[in-house]
């Protein structure tokens, strides 16, 4: 049983106990700290709950405005000297409930790389940081035709990078498009902007502001263009996609661990792949643009004194000379994460 099903079943089994208050049951993972679950009756609250020693500081007062979410602090009768966290969702509704239980999955499989009780509690306030875009913008509705797409395209950026010779770790942390990053991807010294777009809509394509295409802070910018066709059988869905990068990535669990959340920061979440099953991917058409010289963009510095979120089209029909090979492109970066 994985451990979404886990959290759900200990929180029907908690509800059916019919006591009134706060009830817990631990939760049986290997980890330097404890990890409950805990259910609120009479009002149906669900939730998760740590006991971590009181000599470990912690300020939640950040937290009081999260979004249907709810943090408590005080002390452990429990255990001694300790103290006890504990966050409740408080809507109802049954698709929260369950992103909610991938949320508490996703933090119990962190805290078991924690070395210490600290480090743990640190991970668990981390992910805690995320719940209020996460809960006010993507966990209402699944993903809209148009983020499927986008997402597809950069997870099929993500899997050239872990299959190149560079960390899993590495290849994960540079994904960035779900932090809302200005590229989709980036290292220190390099980004790779992708755009998946339909067939019918090539060689056009929409940009996001005066940063997305702005290679000035950086040495190298590239722009990375699928050409999709939409088809009824053949290509690939992208459950089916995310499964095989789950499968690439099994053997790191950090990398795996990061990966996953980086998927429910996007709003991705397995309860919704019927929704996304019948919609199919077929590349046609690779191409990738090396954004310098004489490449159609707007750059920050172009823009008059107040000007800003500007968002434009640009063809793709460029100089030859700023199309460059896949190969180059990886080899670029994977020499820039060497040194």
């Amino acid at each position: 049983m994985n451990k979404v099903n886990m959290i759900k079943d200990i929180w029907h089994e908690l509800a059916d106990a019919s006591v009134s208050g706060v009830i817990k049951r631990a939760l049986d993972i290997p980890s330097g700290i404890k990890m409950f679950c805990t259910f609120k009756s009479p009002d149906g609250f669900c939730g998760i709950a740590f006991s971590f020693s009181q000599e470990i500081n912690l300020d939640i007062s950040p937290f009081h405005s999260l979004s249907e979410i709810e943090v408590s602090l005080f002390k452990d009768n429990s255990f001694p000297d300790s103290k006890f966290l504990l966050i409740q969702l408080v809507n109802r509704e049954s698709r929260v409930r369950d992103i909610f239980a991938a949320i508490c999955e996703n933090i119990a499989n962190a805290i078991q790389s924690a070395a210490s009780e600290k480090e743990a509690v640190k991970l668990v306030i981390s992910q805690m940081r995320k719940w209020q875009d996460l809960f006010s913008k993507k966990v209402k509705n699944t993903l809209s035709v148009q983020e499927q797409q986008g997402l597809f395209g950069e997870l099929s950026f993500l899997q050239k990078m872990v299959c190149s010779s560079m960390s899993t770790v590495c290849a994960v942390r540079s994904w960035v498009g779900p932090n809302m990053s200005p590229q989709d991807f980036q290292g220190e010294l390099w980004s790779v902007e992708v755009k998946a777009i339909a067939a019918n809509k090539f060689p056009s394509v929409s940009i996001n502001g005066e940063l997305q295409l702005d290679e000035t802070p950086i040495e190298k910018l590239y722009l990375y263009n699928l050409v999709v066709d939409i088809v009824p059988v053949e290509g690939k869905n992208l459950p089916e996609l995310v499964g095989e990068l789950r499968n690439s990535l099994s053997r790191d669990t950090n990398a795996l661990n990061l990966f996953e959340n980086k998927l429910i920061y996007y709003g991705y979440f397995d309860i919704d792949v019927n929704d996304y099953q019948e919609r199919r991917y077929q590349i046609r058409k690779e191409n990738y643009y090396l954004v310098q010289g004489e490449f159609p963009r707007i750059k920050k510095d172009d823009l008059l004194l107040g000007v800003s979120d500007v968002r434009y089209s640009i063809n793709l029909a460029v100089p030859i000379e700023n199309i460059v090979e896949e190969s180059s492109v990886l080899n670029t970066i994977l020499s820039y994460e060497r040194n």
